[in-house]
């Protein structure tokens, strides 16, 4: 634990993670006001193909627009750029509550989708690119397994309380709780005091070879290359893994035992609210198993970040991989409630193991000046791959044709059978340790000094 607190320590990284925190927590009242929407509109039915729908909307700036956002993230102050992400997404969740609320125009909400995807496209690969820039080379894991702790607080705090909330108070309230977040995000990223400006970086006379950049320096780096394919692989497992567990949640999981959880609560709440509040059981249900995902990847955070020896190890992305697999064809199997929990919880440790050390290698071997737009890249490979495993339930035909049994079923062994040739095949990098210095390269900026 006391490379966590070291990294806490460090005023501008506190900052810039305490607004994620803060953020995070109201983007789950956004998620989950959505998806009430949807559940109100289609009477809790279609869930799988409505819901990916929602998705692919908001995913598709990220595939339309990425070299050119990798481009502006390694060009223009990327503290500006978090900056106006955050308050572009305030002005977008405000609108809503006109547009939807007031005219009920449900194309111009799929068009705030839209542009909020473009924003969430825009803020990650700045914040991605700016990290090493806040804290040393040597802190990457440790500062990498801290920003996906936000994520877990977030799951334990914003989705369980955004489901409840939801379900109970409808999405109105749960868009003013996300505009909130999104503004004091931007007010603490304005408190950083480390420049994040970018090094200058080569100018090309064409542009398009400066946005391809990140491309070539990926096409020039074999090691680099291979672990984007993986995390591409892992992004269309994750999509397709997601819509298949909402409707299995909905078709065959047995939720007696929840519904005496929400029942007893209801009773308690009773006893300070004017009249019982009434839980949409489905909402609570998704809820709750993304809450254990983050519960899981809590403690796959602790590891990767106290364990930063066998974490450079290249076989633990693979190995996670692998028990991924492993675990995705178990939880086919499941029928109770609780003990989709546990599976849950078990996802969501494997899920860290496999991505901490993934972003810190990234952040660590690719040079500061392209760094933007090799993150922009492969989060356009890992948007493409996540759209095609949603195309497969936009109309609804798989899910309804296969079940989405068999189809969980066919992901896990998928993700078994392919890592394997993919470890072999890279099995004298995976048994090395990447990284070994831990001083900044001349193309890097060094963290800005604690005060």
């Amino acid at each position: 634990m006391a490379g966590l607190r070291h990294v806490l320590r460090q005023p501008d990284f506190f900052r810039l993670w305490i607004g994620q925190i803060i953020s995070s927590i109201g983007d789950r009242f956004y998620q989950f006001a959505l998806l009430s929407l949807v559940l109100g509109l289609n009477q809790g039915t279609q869930i799988g193909k409505e819901g990916a729908r929602v998705i692919f909307i908001g995913m598709l700036p990220g595939l339309l627009f990425a070299p050119w956002i990798g481009l502006a993230v390694d060009r223009f102050d990327r503290r500006t750029t978090l900056i106006f992400a955050d308050l572009a997404r305030v002005f977008l969740v405000l609108s809503l509550l006109y547009l939807w609320f007031v005219l009920g125009n449900l194309a111009l909400v799929y068009a705030v989708v839209f542009f909020m995807g473009g924003m969430n496209s825009l803020f990650i690969p700045a914040r991605q690119a700016a990290l090493p820039q806040l804290v040393s080379r040597s802190d990457l894991i440790t500062a990498n397994a801290l920003i996906a702790l936000v994520g877990v607080i977030a799951s334990l705090i914003g989705t369980l309380c955004a489901g409840l909330i939801a379900s109970i108070f409808g999405p109105r309230f749960s868009f003013w709780v996300t505009a909130a977040g999104f503004t004091v995000s931007a007010l603490f990223i304005s408190r950083i005091d480390a420049s994040l400006r970018p090094p200058p970086g080569e100018r090309h006379e064409s542009r398009w070879r400066e946005v391809a950049a990140g491309w070539h320096h990926v096409w020039e780096n074999p090691a680099i290359g291979r672990i984007v394919i993986l995390t591409i692989l892992f992004a269309f497992v994750s999509g397709f893994f997601m819509i298949s567990v909402l409707e299995f949640t909905l078709e065959h999981l047995h939720l007696e035992a929840l519904k005496g959880w929400l029942a007893g609560l209801s009773r308690l709440m009773a006893h300070f609210a004017p009249k019982p509040p009434v839980f949409q059981t489905s909402l609570v249900a998704i809820g709750l198993l993304l809450g254990a995902l983050g519960v899981g990847m809590g403690l796959g955070v602790l590891i990767s970040g106290k364990s930063r020896r066998w974490t450079r190890f290249g076989l633990v992305p693979y190995a996670a991989f692998f028990l991924t697999g492993l675990l995705i064809l178990g939880f086919s199997g499941v029928l109770r409630y609780e003990v989709a929990l546990g599976f849950c919880f078990a996802l969501g440790v494997t899920s860290a193991l496999f991505t901490i050390p993934i972003e810190a290698r990234l952040q660590t071997e690719v040079p500061d000046v392209c760094r933007g737009r090799v993150f922009a890249l492969r989060n356009f490979g890992t948007t493409v791959a996540f759209l095609v495993a949603l195309g497969f339930h936009l109309s609804g035909t798989l899910l309804g044709r296969l079940g989405p049994i068999l189809l969980i079923q066919v992901l896990g062994a998928f993700m078994v059978l392919t890592v394997l040739p993919l470890a072999f095949w890279n099995r004298a990098e995976a048994l090395r340790r990447w990284g070994g210095s831990s001083k900044p390269t001349a193309t890097e900026s060094p963290a800005a000094p604690a005060r």
